[in-house]
Formats: structure tokens, C-alpha cells, sequence
């Protein structure tokens, strides 16, 4: 299965950032959210409409796009997702599988 996940980014594939939420504090001690890079991924972004339902915590997500990642990469939910043309998704779930990873995207961020 493996195999096939590598051969389907391979053919399908476009290189991703990921960019994750980090706070810095100033002299007054008042956060100030900036964004590190995780890193350059390759996904296959898939847009999607109406609700995909997390059944294991018994919630339901709305989610906008998904991406299929390798399992190995590092994405964690409210990290950003940007495309080569600089428009970013935030990420509202991750569900793990044995040979991949789907992320769930939104527009909007998690409050």
C-alpha cells in the first residue's frame, strides 16, 4: 500500500507548504502569532464540498479541500497549507491511516 501512495504524489503531486501557528512575546508580555515553516510536502490536493463526518470522535467537520500526504509527514490541525500561488487553507483534521495521511481543509480557521 505504501507503494501506492508514493506512486500516486509522484503522478499527482504538487509541492505544499506547511506553515504552523507559533507565538512570540514582546516586553509587555502580550503574544504576537507568527507562522514558522514546517516545510515543502508533496500532496494531492482534492477539493470537496458539503461535510465529512469524523465518526471516531463523533463530530462533524466541514471541510472545503483534502489532502493526501505520505504518513510520515509532519501536519497538525490549525497549520496552514499554501499552494504555489500563495492561497493557504487551515488545516481542521487529520486522520491517519496505515500508509497515508488525509488532511481536511477549511477557509476558515477554527475558533
Amino acid at each position: 500500500m505504501k507503494l501506492d501512495t508514493v506512486n500516486i504524489l509522484t503522478d499527482w503531486g504538487e509541492d505544499l507548504i506547511i506553515k504552523r501557528p507559533s507565538n512570540t512575546y514582546g516586553d509587555s508580555g502580550m503574544p504576537t502569532e507568527s507562522l514558522v515553516t514546517v516545510g515543502t510536502f508533496t500532496g494531492d490536493w482534492q477539493p470537496i464540498s458539503g461535510k465529512i463526518q469524523s465518526e471516531e470522535s463523533g463530530l462533524a467537520i466541514k471541510s472545503d479541500a483534502q489532502v493526501i500526504f505520505a504518513i510520515t509527514v509532519d501536519v497538525q490541525e490549525n497549520d496552514q497549507i499554501y499552494r504555489s500561488d500563495d492561497s493557504f487553507m487551515y488545516c481542521n483534521y487529520v486522520k491517519s491511516y496505515e500508509d497515508h495521511l488525509t488532511v481536511f481543509l477549511t477557509k476558515v480557521k477554527k475558533e
